[in-house]
């Protein structure tokens, strides 16, 4: 096989719709420069456990980071969705930021998706589970997407939450 290029980046801005992008047109990407300037640089815990959700609704995804983490080699692999699959969330973001994502790639699934995501429904950066469902949901059925068992009912910082989608 050819050798691979990667398209490259600087920066830590746009970090998800830079890995959904990319996941999508199948492009491998290089992120230079994360945060390394910072006091506590390279990757944040949610941006890591990202990269652990796309790892696990596709199939062949390759994620290098280096020791610093503030260099990332993402190759994207091919979007299966599955049934079943659980991903424990950071607790520095609300399920918001990982669902936004996930709605767009469970469209693009070879399979259909069935996800419980594990830790916490809302906070002030992202959108809510609750919105999520009662908005973002509801828009989607009108193109034909189903959605269904969205639950919550726990404490807010322990609420599991499934997602389900299939793939157009």
């Amino acid at each position: 096989m050819g050798k691979t290029t990667y398209k490259r980046l600087k920066g830590s801005q746009s970090f998800r719709q830079r890995l959904l992008l990319a996941t999508l047109s199948s492009t491998p990407i290089i992120i230079d420069e994360i945060r390394a300037d910072d006091m506590i640089p390279g990757l944040l815990r949610h941006e890591m456990s990202l990269l652990r959700l796309f790892e696990t609704v596709s199939d062949d995804c390759v994620v290098e980071v280096n020791e610093t983490g503030t260099r990332l080699k993402y190759k994207p692999g091919i979007i299966m969705g599955g049934k079943n699959l659980v991903h424990s969330c950071a607790l520095t973001r609300s399920m918001g930021y990982y669902l936004e994502p996930l709605l767009v790639l469970g469209l693009f699934g070879k399979k259909p998706l069935s996800i419980r995501l594990k830790g916490v429904t809302d906070d002030p950066k992202d959108l809510s589970v609750d919105t999520i469902r009662n908005a973002t949901l509801h828009i989607l059925k009108r193109f034909g997407v189903p959605s269904r068992d969205v639950k919550t009912g726990l404490p807010a910082h322990l609420r599991p939450s499934p997602f389900t989608s299939k793939p157009v």
